[in-house]
């Protein structure tokens, strides 16, 4: 009986052993939410604390379902890399252009901003549209960036990329390049970390981008969840008028 019992356990272990073990499909509580500093939207605090507008809104939105994922900060370009392999990234705040539109699902708007060239001032470049812009030798972008990735789509050929806006802007107050598409609610905040005015920033007549800012969720994402975060904003919307 011994024996038996003991050919038995040893079949047991040989048929689990070369069974495939079915692996659980991604859950929910995977979720990973990934976004850049980019005040006065989203940064970091002294004490290493995420926040801004939209970071308020996405941690809103999560109070009210229930979660608790924590937000992890790094470069844009890395982030949207993520975000566009998967799986189950949430990014923000990212800009529903026409190239971006079908990479992602997407809950929104949870804010607008706008992109305008800026020139040091005592510049004498002026632009009245924005094929202007393509005659200046260099302009100032970041890496990825809605601003980039319009322009690029354009047909300019002109662009000096850096890491991050603040890099951007460092280059145009140094004269390494002519314009710096920025934002305009961001310029101050950036300026001032540079240890300059702002107004030794000017911007030009000239709108290049106008745009709400979304959450944007990793195609894996199951639709449950993109719209039970979408309803939990639009209550939140709701509640705030």
């Amino acid at each position: 009986m011994r024996i038996c019992l003991a050919i038995l356990i040893t079949l047991v272990v040989i048929l689990t052993a070369c069974t495939p073990v079915a692996v659980p499909p991604v859950t929910e509580s995977q979720l990973r939410i990934i976004t850049e500093v980019a005040p006065p939207f989203n940064f970091v605090e002294s004490n290493q604390n995420v926040t801004g507008q939209s970071t308020e809104i996405v941690q809103a939105i999560q109070e009210k379902l229930g979660t608790h994922y924590s937000i992890e900060v790094m470069p844009w370009a890395d982030g949207l890399s993520l975000a566009e392999k998967g799986p189950n990234i949430a990014l923000y705040s990212t800009n529903r252009t026409p190239q971006r539109e079908k990479i992602f699902k997407w809950v929104g708007p949870i804010g607008s901003y706008e992109q305008a060239f800026y020139v040091k001032k005592g510049s004498t470049i002026s632009l009245s549209r924005l094929e202007d812009a393509q005659k200046v030798e260099k302009i100032g972008v970041y890496k990825a960036d809605a601003g980039e990735q319009f322009l690029a789509a354009q047909g300019f050929t002109n662009l000096d990329v850096s890491q991050n806006a603040i890099e951007a802007m460092k280059k145009l107050m140094d004269g390494k390049i002519q314009l710096w598409l920025g934002d305009t609610r961001e310029k101050d905040i950036y300026a001032r970390e540079l240890g300059i005015e702002p107004d030794e920033l000017v911007a030009l007549p000239v709108v290049v981008i106008e745009a709400d800012l979304y959450i944007a969720f990793s195609k894996d994402v199951p639709d449950s969840t993109v719209a039970a975060w979408q309803n939990a904003l639009d209550s939140l919307k709701k509640k705030g008028t």
